[in-house]
């Protein structure tokens, strides 16, 4: 018997011994396993995707923390770049149409057996397709009228739908969505418009539809709330937006050279209650938490303190490395116009730091800190708002954390993430070490922005980070200097102990939220995204269609972590196997084949 036919009934229980509240598998929309139904394209609404949920629900998992759900453009894959308030009709599963008599099963299938790939994303394929067969739904439901007073109704709950139903027409009038070469009076295609808003419509169902069969597993599941604007937002929303700026991420220990995002600032002017990018920022928000359980915080600088650079600079690097924090800038001289937007004075200011350091900023007054918590202060109140818990918060802190952050971070008792492969062992204070972690953190081998586990455990073979990795790992699993010993040793010269050891951590806690992207789950070596790389690469992985032999497989040939040990070593460290329950729940998670594997 495999260790994945025993778990169900253990890991959960293991979990809530050991404090764990959440266990959560990170997953996008496009990387859900291949179905009979898709054109190279994930979703979760499909048959294949839902069995997906109930074998992760056995395994011990209780929520998903899908990507953002925007609309992208036919050349850009990045859900990152997405809309923020329309919703990608890409993720619309397009068996249950046919089902319905929606959609005529044979240009289904045709355009099925096209598909370029199946294992992979075959974007640019799947955007056209997909769109190609809506259009034919929509001329198959004109003038039925239980739709037109549904879609009635959808318009009059979200008003701003028009305005993108006419930006579709315009886009498929023209041939091309660059806003910036349309003519004054642009002509629309009114079919379009229509294709649009059914999609949106039909999107939403199988959201809920979806939802339902989640929740009754007992999967949370968790929408993303992306910093970024799409290039159609940047038009449709141009009134909200600072002029002269954009956003991006300043040089950092990852990213040393700093990123020009090219996003669009929310104008500060405007991002006071009642202000119309107040507004707009609580109808995204309003939008997502209807139908999610929680909200991921992608990049919650953006919100709190961004990092700003100048337009007009021809050299987006450049200016993005001489870029300054928007409200932290009270006297830059290369940033004068900032001055107006500063929420601090510049004795507060560490000139001997980088503009863009954690304590650039030396300390903050109280009615500072209430400025800066305004849009996590609307945050919470939303997520509370539509029945959520604070702690269904996941904020998307990395390896900088600026003290307005911290500040407000601290007002709302919120954590971080721990990204326990990039941790420097060797400084005892590092932001990502796991001893270091907090209750309310969230912790996790690896994000959809690093090399998943396996390939990072190769390129440390060479380096001697093994070695220090086993020092640790075994500093935090064994119980006794004997099994110290003995583990250091193992973690050492055994990668696939080591892989269930960087595992095991991540239950040890203080941290009581656990994160495991789904390619780390898999064992895979290929990374899903290189950050501020253009690859065709990029956001193409997937989920293999047979995930639960896929699984088995890896864990078999031990390049995938096996969780029911992993718990089972964490259970261990923290001496909850001792007692009568703790003993049978050790026993029931090392119950298989591979567990006697490992013992031996």
């Amino acid at each position: 018997m495999r260790s994945t036919d025993t778990t169900p009934p253990a890991v959960p229980a293991a979990l809530r011994r050991l404090g764990i509240e959440r266990l959560v598998l990170s997953i996008h929309q496009a990387s859900f396993p291949p179905s009979h139904d898709d054109l190279g394209y994930g979703t979760p609404y499909s048959k294949r995707s839902r069995a997906m949920i109930a074998w992760l629900a056995g395994l011990g998992f209780t929520g998903v923390s899908l990507g953002p759900a925007g609309i992208t453009s036919r050349t850009n894959p990045s859900p990152y770049d997405a809309t923020g308030l329309s919703r990608n009709p890409l993720h619309i599963a397009l068996d249950p149409l046919c089902q319905a008599g929606w959609l005529d099963q044979r240009r289904l299938d045709a355009a099925v057996a096209n598909r370029p790939v199946a294992d992979r994303v075959a974007y640019e394929y799947a955007w056209v397709t997909q769109r190609r067969l809506l259009a034919e739904v929509t001329d198959g439901r004109r003038g039925d009228p239980a739709v037109s007073e549904r879609l009635t109704q959808l318009r009059q709950r979200a008003p701003w739908l028009d305005r993108e139903a006419r930006f579709e027409a315009v886009v498929a009038a023209l041939g091309h969505d660059d806003w910036q070469r349309w003519p004054a009076a642009p002509p629309e295609d009114g079919a379009a418009a229509r294709d649009f808003l059914l999609g949106q419509l039909l999107v939403r169902d199988q959201h809920a539809a979806f939802c339902l069969d989640t929740g009754q597993l007992g999967i949370r599941v968790y929408a993303d709330l992306p910093i970024g604007t799409s290039h159609r937002d940047q038009f449709l929303f141009r009134d909200l937006f600072l002029a002269g700026y954009a956003m991006g991420a300043p040089p950092s220990r990852t990213n040393p050279e700093g990123q020009p995002w090219g996003y669009s600032v929310l104008d500060p002017a405007q991002l006071e209650p009642g202000g119309g990018a107040w507004q707009y920022a609580t109808t995204r928000m309003d939008a997502i938490l209807q139908d999610h359980d929680g909200l991921r915080i992608d990049h919650p600088h953006g919100w709190i303190c961004p990092w700003v650079y100048r337009t007009d600079d021809p050299d987006p690097r450049h200016a993005v490395q001489q870029g300054a924090r928007l409200y932290e800038s009270p006297d830059l001289p290369d940033h004068l116009a900032l001055a107006a937007f500063a929420r601090v004075r510049p004795d507060q200011l560490d000139r001997a730091e980088p503009r863009h350091a954690d304590h650039w900023v030396r300390a903050l007054e109280p009615d500072q800190v209430d400025r800066y918590a305004r849009p996590f202060d609307l945050i919470i109140e939303r997520l509370l708002a539509h029945g959520h818990a604070r702690n269904d918060l996941l904020v998307e802190v990395l390896s900088t954390c600026p003290r307005p952050l911290a500040e407000v971070l601290a007002r709302h008792r919120l954590g971080r993430y721990r990204v326990t492969q990039k941790a420097d062992l060797s400084n005892p204070q590092d932001v990502y070490r796991s001893d270091l972690a907090r209750p309310e953190d969230w912790i996790m081998v690896g994000t959809h922005d690093t090399p998943p586990l396996r390939a990072v455990l190769e390129r440390w073979l060479p380096t001697g980070e093994p070695a220090r990795r086993a020092v640790y790992l075994a500093s935090r699993l064994a119980r006794t200097p004997e099994e110290r010993a003995a583990l250091e040793q193992r973690f050492d010269r055994d990668q696939a102990a080591l892989t269930t050891a960087m595992f095991a951590d991540l239950f040890c806690g203080p941290a009581r939220n656990v994160l495991i992207f789904w390619a780390d789950l898999f064992g895979l070596s290929e990374a899903y995204n290189r950050p501020g790389v253009v690859d065709g690469a990029n956001w193409s992985l997937r989920v293999p269609a047979d995930f639960e032999r896929a699984y088995r497989n890896a864990c078999d040939r031990r390049e995938a972590p096996n969780l029911a040990r992993a718990v089972a070593w964490a259970l261990h460290a923290r001496g909850l196997d001792q007692d009568a329950e703790g003993q049978a729940l050790a026993v029931a998670l090392e119950r298989s084949d591979t567990a006697e594997d490992e013992r031996r």
